[in-house]
């Protein structure tokens, strides 16, 4: 009820301000570095910032991730030197270098950042039985958000103010079937290079060569989401969350 009050609310504004002949300025702070805290490999903690009234158009955080088929164990906070990087998948170093300049505006508004992502075959997250868009809704503004990988043997989660939810792959809106299922879990099914294609995991980006033991790794951005007047979607900067090692199951 409070999202579709909400969305009328925001149909009314709309209407009134293109009555009036006043040009659309949208303007979204993006999450600041210094909110986000990454322990090892394995946990993100993000303090979210709040948005006044005057942002009427926010609508919620988006996370987007992509995963990567590595043959290098990681026990520690990874490093976002080139070397470091491309040690655990030269795809890694590629994307976040590629993407790094759109990272250094605090107020950028954009429609493209959705473009830009989807170019380097990130999705948004999902959730396992929730709409991600409530859960990171208005409500939770100014909350600590934790994204936990534990070390092994429990599904990766999100924690929001207590309420647990684990976390979902994407199936990229229908257009792919991961597999072995859409956990963030380091199975055989999902590193084998095999399985990696845009009709299956399109989400994940190969490695080859490995010989021995097969691991994979996640990296994940967030952005301030809004809609504009013409309910076009368009988001903050990104800002860079971390990498973090899918457990074993």
């Amino acid at each position: 009820m409070r999202k579709k009050a909400f969305s009328f609310f925001f149909f009314i504004l709309a209407l009134l301000v293109s009555s009036c002949g006043i040009e659309d300025y949208y303007f979204l702070y993006s999450v600041p570095q210094g909110n986000i805290q990454v322990t090892l490999n394995n946990r993100a903690t993000i303090q979210l910032p709040s948005l006044s009234d005057e942002y009427y158009y926010f609508t919620n955080f988006t996370i987007f991730y992509r995963l990567y088929i590595s043959g290098s164990q990681e026990s520690g906070t990874i490093q976002t030197s080139q070397a470091s990087l491309s040690s655990i998948n030269p795809y890694l170093s590629s994307d976040y270098f590629a993407i790094e300049p759109y990272t250094k505006s605090d107020t950028t508004v954009s429609s493209s950042t959705g473009s830009l992502f989807k170019g380097r075959n990130f999705y948004t997250l999902e959730l396992e039985n929730a709409n991600i868009d409530d859960v990171l809704s208005n409500e939770v503004m100014g909350r600590t958000l934790i994204i936990d990988f534990p070390v092994t043997g429990v599904r990766p989660f999100l924690n929001i103010g207590g309420s647990i939810h684990t976390l979902y792959r994407s199936t990229g809106e229908g257009s792919f079937n991961p597999v072995p299922n859409r956990y963030f879990l380091n199975t055989s099914e999902l590193n084998s290079s095999s399985n990696v294609s845009s009709t299956v995991n399109a989400d994940v980006a190969n490695r080859t060569g490995i010989s021995g033991s097969r691991f994979t790794y996640a990296a994940m951005y967030i952005v301030v989401t809004g809609i504009d007047s013409n309910f076009t979607p368009i988001y903050s900067a990104p800002t860079f969350i971390g990498i973090f090692a899918l457990p074993n199951p």
